[in-house]
């Protein structure tokens, strides 16, 4: 399902606008919105990422890694 929105857009946007075919223009807006919001998503779920990272110990060896999924399997 398509709606229908204003926006407003600055000159330089207006006129790179003009140069797409008109059956082509929404595609290309939507395609960028779309393009845009994962890009967020995906740095959002990175920092989310290097939060939890920062909490655990360091690991300082082969053998702190191994003990670490050891412990984590037990639970």
């Amino acid at each position: 399902m398509s709606h229908r929105i204003n926006v407003l857009v600055n000159d330089d946007v207006w006129e790179s606008l003009q140069k797409l075919p008109k059956g082509e223009r929404s595609r290309f807006i939507n395609q960028a919105v779309d393009e845009r919001f994962l890009r967020e998503k995906r740095e959002n779920a990175m920092a989310e990422m290097d939060s939890l990272r920062r909490q655990l110990p360091p690991l300082n060896s082969d053998i702190d890694v191994l003990e670490t999924l050891r412990q984590d399997r037990t639970r």
